[in-house]
């Protein structure tokens, strides 16, 4: 049986939907596209003048005798403004300069001149005063920052060499993985750096970020650090991995004393990087070894090695972080090598040949260490060359020391490390006539690569010396350095007339050749390369610095699948001082991003690599200068977020998870997985540490914690109990649980039996174990609730007053049966799916306190979310409860897993399971009477979030909420079901938002989420960027639009297309109207003919109000809709309970999916028509 009225609908229907798309992808192609290409030039332009501006302000500032500028002072400079376009602008501004040997003196003496107290250092007012004697009318507010940035240890005062420490530390992070997918192995023409050095170049080296001792460098897909590079005059400069000069240092005119101290000016022969002992060795003619402190922004002078027969021309060092080798090879051919067993625990050298010397420094002799006799250390002198060495290398792979010269006979000699002191030397030979001048080895391949002056790149079987394996020609100078890239097969060659070539192992072909016109470099040639072989980036040195940028492969796969962390976040938290947000993920990686401009500065592990433990929780302490991560074994560590220092490491308790760290009033207080609440005092590092436990109120786990300014604390747990406490005493006042009752609860003490006999005997016996876990749980009886003013000692005594209170409490104490749950839980497992993971309604996954409210019986000053997807709002006064509640959500199995609000309490921003980011007005949610305006300043009366909202960002269609007043009464007490007005909503991410924060000065908003992303938002819902993928300008009025994730492209629903595409669609209408007749359409299934001809003037009303959609023809666009028409014949036709074949309403849903899919691509971003999942029913 059909339906011809039916039909007839569905035809005029698809009419509308295939002239809808053809004009949608019209208007794109005529319109959008256009204006987009020519925003997106002007964005360009305008990039380049701020470009050219600032190097041409360099210049010029170069080129004055006081131009020079610190980089603390430069990053001062500014006057103050919350708004985002001064910010940017300011930010535009900063241009780091050199700074010489005068402008650092004058520093010096500021420091000096400007410590009025004598304490050796200045505190934020006299730092303040020094730097505006130098900079004259500065903000403040930029000078905080710099103090705080310099102030490494957080003790308020900076010195001198804490200030040195600074302007060490200021580098920036290559971007990684860049949009590379090209033929040629360097696609990008070569890349000149500003600096020249004006001598050439000795060595160029990659310095790799360092961490404390005992951590291993966080695993990322490139390498994090900076270079250093040393000309033959003895100048030091520290470059960014931008390739922008940082700091520059002068060795030749450090202190130095006798016999050391010359006037002779130094002549450098070659520089090494001892990265894990942060120290730098300097090799010249002076005849000995220098070896320099350059951690923590220093480059001091620590000791010398003396007796060299002549001066060292090439140096080497390798560790594996345990064991260290350093190998030396002078202008006479002797090659000298010393070996540590452990060169973290006993240092490159042995102690014993320390010799100190008048003025501090100590030296060396060579002598003396070739005559060790400690199993610690190995070192051993032989004669390789008859003339000088061009290159040495220890290789791991080999258990030897590689070393090549111009000899004939001794052209490359693999010389193997004996066992032991008095075993014997074995050398190696290979024979190249006319020698070698470089080399490179390959542990993949197994292969050793040369090149020297008749130009041919030989490749090596490391035990066959007589010949090599194959040949490659084409260079037609001297090759003067070469690298391999063993994943790659690829072999990289630089000759003397600047000619760069790759080649292939595999066919042993030239790929590509880079002409020597091309490297303008000036007149002297190449003297220093380094290969990044994990960014791909070839470094060229002669007086300035060169770099090529190499292709990666699998770039587009590679950008799809990057993400802000490698596993999933735990937080993201935003420090106001810094304008930073600091993320931290489930593989022990902390990162710190600038809210500006998506800009990583820094990023450390919490834990070795191998090892990694998840971090859990995060927070800042109360200056908000040191960050508090707390682990999934319960650890708790403080660290300088700004250089990666870790500062101090709480004792951990127990080994169970940390979910909840607050700071307040010199205590951190801690709760978690462990069912307690305890704190530790924050001391300095010379007091003792001293921390409570407080009693336990919960029989399960702890999911999270909020505080009320210094004065309540709140923790919520799985059961569904939600603990109110008095900070001062440490007493749980009242209870609350939305499922036993909607007044106050009384507070049930836990007390483990079992932990209680372990306790006591340990006493006894004069021990103590406080890491003693427990599983049986009993309680005391019921008794009267405390008073939030109660006695501060109660609950932070002495080990023995613990046992006499329950002792004393024995005699009432009854046998607690833990509640039963509807669901049996399951704790995380990474191997189970999270949608496997269920959780009981009751259990409360967040809870926040409105601390601008004031607590009365009918004022709500407590918000919770549970896991049935309701928020509830509590009033913690002892006559309050639960005043109100209301779904936050609006998909079944979701639950809202984030909450924050603004400073004011007007706007409640939510996050859920789902993704999806929400935004309620709450400012008269649940309170009294409206707040009194005459108390409030006047910034405060003139921002309102719900007018920064716009209007189309109001949610219609399924998701409305209804705001009709309605009340539930449970026992007698009347609960408020009334929703308060939502603001705005859009999916932000695709798994859950485990952490969001709005940040007030900027009025943006921070999202972390699951799928291991974070991302920046405005409160309209405008996408500004994903932290680790894009780069920003926050408050450019010449940025271009940024383009929307592919992942919410590809399920955003409507409403999250039309926020975040914010309302510049002009097909939207069109699309409503379109998915309202298909919901009409829907009703046929179940309905008779009569409903089917209602239906079917549906279409010819919707051509009425979009005429532009009969002036197409079908033919025009009879490509789009075939595929449609296939999916249609391919479904099975339904039947109705009597057998009927209903071939018409199969055709209607057929029709009706197609047309689903083309109304959400007609809501989309007009860059292209994309699909979607309209999960949230529109």
């Amino acid at each position: 049986m059909t339906f011809p009225l039916f039909t007839c609908s569905i035809n005029l229907l698809t009419e509308s939907l295939r002239l809808a798309l053809l004009e949608y992808q019209s208007v794109c192609k005529a319109t959008w596209l256009p204006a987009l290409r020519a925003q997106q030039k002007q964005h360009m332009n305008l990039m380049k003048n701020i470009s050219s501006e600032a190097r041409s302000s360099t210049d010029e500032n170069n080129q004055k005798p006081n131009g020079h500028q610190a980089p603390a002072v430069k990053a001062a400079v500014g006057t103050k403004s919350g708004s985002p376009e001064e910010a940017y602008n300011r930010n535009q501004g900063r241009v780091e300069d050199q700074i010489n040997e005068e402008h650092l003196k004058r520093i010096e003496a500021m420091f000096h001149e400007a410590d009025l107290d004598g304490e050796g250092g200045l505190d934020m007012e006299e730092f303040r005063e020094a730097i505006k004697k130098i900079m004259g009318d500065i903000d403040d507010e930029d000078v905080d920052i710099i103090f705080m940035k310099v102030d490494t240890n957080c003790d308020g005062h900076v010195d001198w060499d804490e200030y040195l420490n600074y302007m060490l530390l200021e580098y920036r992070e290559k971007d990684s993985f860049q949009k590379l997918n090209r033929a040629l192995y360097f696609p990008t023409p070569l890349q000149t750096g500003s600096i020249d050095h004006r001598e050439p170049i000795v060595r160029l080296q990659f310095f790799p970020f360092q961490v404390p001792q005992g951590r291993a460098v966080p695993k990322t897909r490139n390498q994090l650090g900076h270079y250093l590079s040393v000309s033959q005059d003895g100048i030091l400069n520290y470059w960014s991995e931008r390739f922008t000069v940082t700091r520059t240092v002068n060795l030749d005119q450090l202190k130095r004393t006798p016999p050391f101290s010359s006037h002779q000016q130094m002549w450098v022969t070659d520089m090494i990087c001892l990265s894990n002992l942060n120290q730098l060795a300097l090799a010249s003619t002076r005849r000995h070894l220098e070896f320099y402190d350059i951690s923590a922004k220093k480059c001091d002078i620590l000791f010398s090695l003396t007796g060299l027969e002549g001066y060292v021309e090439v140096m080497d060092y390798w560790s594996d972080e345990t064991k260290g080798v350093f190998s030396i090879a002078d202008d006479k051919g002797f090659v000298s090598v010393f070996i540590s067993n452990d060169v973290l625990q006993f240092g490159l050298f042995s102690i014993a040949a320390f010799k100190s010397v008048s003025g501090g420094n100590c030296q060396i002799p060579i002598p003396v260490l070739l005559k060790n006799t400690s199993k610690n250390f190995l070192c051993f002198k032989v004669a390789v060359h008859n003339n000088c060495c061009h290159q040495i290398r220890f290789l791991h792979e080999l258990n030897a020391v590689a070393t090549c010269s111009s000899s004939d006979h001794t052209s490359m000699v693999i010389t193997t490390v004996p066992p032991s002191q008095k075993a014997k030397i074995q050398n190696s030979a290979f024979q190249v006539r006319r020698g070698i001048l470089c080399f490179d080895y390959s542990p993949e391949l197994n292969i050793l690569v040369s090149g020297g002056l008749d130009g041919v790149v030989r490749i090596w079987n490391p035990y066959l010396t007589r010949c090599a394996t194959s040949h490659m020609k084409g260079h037609s100078a001297a090759i003067t350095h070469i690298m391999v890239n063993g994943e790659d097969n690829k072999v990289i060659s630089v000759s003397k007339d600047k000619n760069v070539r790759v080649w292939d192992l595999e066919d042993c072909a030239c790929l590509q050749s880079v002409p020597s016109g091309n490297v303008t470099m000036g007149h002297l040639p190449i003297s220093s390369v380094h290969y990044n072989r994990h960014s791909n980036t070839l470094l060229l040195a002669t007086s300035m610095i060169g770099v090529l940028h190499g292709a990666v492969d699998h770039v587009e796969g590679l950008h799809q699948l990057k993400t802000t962390h490698e596993q999933q976040l735990c937080a993201a938290l935003y420090n106001c001082n810094f304008k930073q947000v600091v993320s931290g993920c489930h593989a022990g990686v902390v990162s710190v991003w600038e809210i500006l401009t998506g800009e990583r500065v820094m990023q450390f592990q919490t834990s070795p690599a191998e090892k990694a433990v998840e971090v859990t929780a995060m927070a800042f302490d109360g200056p908000k200068r040191r960050l508090i991560t707390g682990s999934k074994d319960g650890a708790l560590r403080l660290w300088n977020f700004n250089n990666g220092a870790l500062l101090a490491t709480l004792p951990a308790q127990d080994d169970s998870e940390v979910t909840g760290i607050h700071y307040i009033n010199q205590r951190i207080y801690v709760s978690g997985w462990s069912k307690r609440v305890m704190w530790y005092l924050d001391v300095k590092e010379d007091m003792e540490l001293e921390y409570r436990v407080w009693n336990q109120y919960h029989t399960e786990d702890i999911y999270s914690m909020h505080a009320d300014g210094k004065k309540m604390l709140v923790t919520a747990s799985y059961s569904g109990d939600i603990v109110v406490w008095n900070i001062d005493s440490g007493q749980a006042f009242c209870r609350f649980n939305a499922y036993e009752s909607p007044r106050p609860l009384l507070p049930i003490r836990v007390i483990d039996r079992a932990a209680v006999d372990r306790f006591k005997a340990s006493v006894s016996q004069g021990l103590f174990d406080e890491s003693n876990q427990t599983q049986h749980r009993l309680s005391a009886g019921p008794s009267a609730p405390p008073s939030p003013q109660g006695d501060k000692d109660s609950s932070c005594g002495s080990a023995i007053k613990m046992i006499q209170e329950v002792s004393g409490a024995e005699k009432n104490i009854v046998v607690k049966t833990p509640q039963k749950l509807p669901k049996q839980r399951q704790k995380f497992v990474a191997q189970v799916p999270m949608r496997e993971l269920e959780k009981p309604r009751q259990a409360v996954e967040k809870v926040i306190f409105l601390c601008s409210r004031e607590r009365n019986p009918d004022t709500a000053i407590l918000l919770s979310s549970a896991a049935d997807g309701f928020v509830y709002a509590w009033s913690t006064h002892h006559q309050g409860g639960l005043l109100g509640k209301f779904c936050a959500v609006h998909l079944e199995d979701t639950a809202v897993i984030s909450m924050a609000t603004d400073q004011q309490d007007q706007v409640l921003f939510t996050g859920d399971s789902a993704g999806y980011i929400t935004l309620w007005d709450i400012e008269r949610y649940s309170v009294c009477m409206p707040r009194d305006e005459e108390g409030m300043t006047p910034q405060q009366k003139a921002v309102h979030l719900r007018s920064l909202i716009p209007a189309y960002c109001k949610v219609t269609g399924p998701r409305r909420v209804n705001t009709e007043a309605r009340t539930e009464a449970l026992g007698g007490w009347s609960v408020c079901l009334t929703p308060p007005p939502l603001l705005n909503s859009w999916r932000g991410h695709l798994k859950g938002v485990v952490s969001v924060e709005y940040v007030e000065r900027f009025q943006l908003v921070i999202t972390a989420s699951l799928d291991r992303d974070v991302r920046l938002w405005n409160v309209t819902g405008q996408y500004i960027g994903t932290f680790g993928q894009d780069r920003w300008c926050v408050g450019d009025p010449h940025a271009s639009p940024t383009v929307l994730p592919a992942d919410l492209r590809r399920v955003a629903s409507y409403q999250t297309l039309k926020v975040l595409n914010r309302g510049k669609q002009p097909h939207w209408n069109c699309a409503k109207r379109i998915l309202e007749t298909l919901r009409q359409l829907k009703l046929l299934h179940a309905t008779t003919a009569d409903t089917c001809r209602n239906a079917a003037s549906n279409p010819q009303e919707l051509d009425q109000l979009d005429p532009h959609l009969v002036q197409y023809s079908n033919d025009q666009f009879e490509d789009t809709w075939l595929h449609w028409k296939e999916t249609s014949q391919k479904e099975p036709p339904q039947k109705t309970q009597g057998g009927a074949d209903m071939q018409g309403n199969q055709r209607c849903f057929s029709t009706a999916k197609g047309a689903h899919s083309l109304c959400t691509a007609l809501a989309a971003s007009p860059r292209e028509p994309t699909g979607s999942d309209c999960s949230d029913g529109q």
